[in-house]
């Protein structure tokens, strides 16, 4: 008996204070490594929102340059844009989360068509939208040496500049392009 009681008073086991201080220590590991996994699936749900607002910024680019020769009411399509703009000084805006079609009024076809298509594209069904802050908004800018909206001693010829701006994330992440129309 005293050979093998002997034995087993030498045998070192783990007490329960070292195996809630070894389960708290990884327990803390996994909670850092779930908040981790969450930003990083924020991280790219923002960057997907992003990549979104930077190809439909584009599209309303490509729909403008393309009908740029577009006649409206005996006007070219830039120089109707000029002579129509809002109260703030753009030429279309999405202030508000759409939920998509808002554009009423009497417009000619082609504007109408514009302006429906920029409202759909915009609307919640693509772009997520958080506040009031997230609006969107299309403004032109036409630069001659006089007689435009903004002068410019060095312009020979009449340029029009539009700006597509998207505010995203509440209004903390916002996109500008700005881009030559004729």
């Amino acid at each position: 008996m005293i050979g093998i009681g002997s034995k087993r008073l030498k045998e070192k086991g783990m007490t329960i204070l070292e195996a809630l201080i070894s389960t708290a220590i990884v327990g803390i590991g996994f909670v850092a490594i779930f908040q981790m996994v969450n930003y990083s699936i924020q991280s790219v749900d923002v960057s997907g929102e992003r990549t979104k607002s930077n190809y439909l910024t584009a599209m309303v680019a490509e729909d403008l340059i393309g009908d740029k020769n577009s006649d409206i009411s005996g006007k070219k399509l830039y120089n109707w844009l000029v002579d129509n703009k809002n109260s703030d000084g753009n030429t279309w805006s999405m202030g508000t989360c759409s939920s998509g079609v808002s554009s009423t009024g009497n417009l000619s076809d082609v504007q109408k068509e514009k302006f429906r298509k920029w409202d759909n594209r915009f609307s919640t069904k693509r772009i997520k939208c958080k506040s009031a802050k997230d609006k969107k908004s299309f403004k032109i800018f036409d630069i001659c040496r006089s007689g435009c909206t903004y002068t410019n001693t060095t312009a020979y010829d009449k340029i029009y500049l539009g700006r597509m701006e998207v505010n995203m994330n509440d209004g903390t992440k916002k996109k500008y392009l700005y881009f030559q129309i004729h």
